[in-house]
């Protein structure tokens, strides 16, 4: 009697399961993601403004070399 409705609320129950680890494997991906690409920026940013410092150094010397 009551052997069919619990096998589709573990068949639901499973998959509620399998789809709440897919979601939250992508949010750590995407989180890993977007945490990779701000520290490139930021290193980059960096480099970027150490190379203008440098370049507007020599060129605010009389005589400097480019």
């Amino acid at each position: 009697m009551f052997s069919k409705p619990i096998k589709i609320v573990s068949a639901v129950f499973a998959a509620a399961i399998t789809l709440s680890a897919c979601s939250t494997e992508k949010v750590v991906d995407r989180t890993v993601d977007t945490t990779l690409f701000a520290g490139k920026t930021v290193v980059k940013t960096g480099v970027g403004a150490g190379k203008l410092v440098v370049r507007g150094g020599k060129a605010a010397i009389p005589g400097g070399t480019n």
